[in-house]
């Protein structure tokens, strides 16, 4: 991968097709935990990365602004990980997760 980043390309293809599919807080949280190990890893970025991290913040955006849906900790910490690691700056998710912690927190 190192060496040849577009080996992903079809991954990431598969991905963008069905990520309107991801809702459930927890795959949010491990594909965006996945991406950027990824990225940090083979110190490349993955070809059409950018659309799949915009894809993925919109989907982790309007499943927690939802309030059927609870993000535990660990997804959290996950996600917030993810986007950190990769140097992604979103104030609306980082709020949205800011306020599932707390809602832990109270509850």
């Amino acid at each position: 991968v190192q060496n040849n980043p577009g080996i992903l390309k079809p991954l990431v293809k598969q991905t963008l097709d069905f990520s309107k599919e991801l809702r459930s807080p927890q795959s949010l949280a491990v594909m965006a935990h996945a991406l950027a190990k990824i990225s940090f890893r083979t110190r490349k970025s993955i070809n059409d990365s950018g659309k799949l991290w915009e894809l993925l913040e919109e989907n982790i955006v309007e499943v927690a602004k939802t309030e059927e849906t609870i993000f535990d900790s660990r997804n959290c910490a996950n996600i917030l990980w993810a986007f950190a690691k990769v140097n992604r700056k979103s104030n609306q998710l980082f709020r949205l997760m800011e306020n599932q912690v707390l809602f832990r927190i109270d509850n």
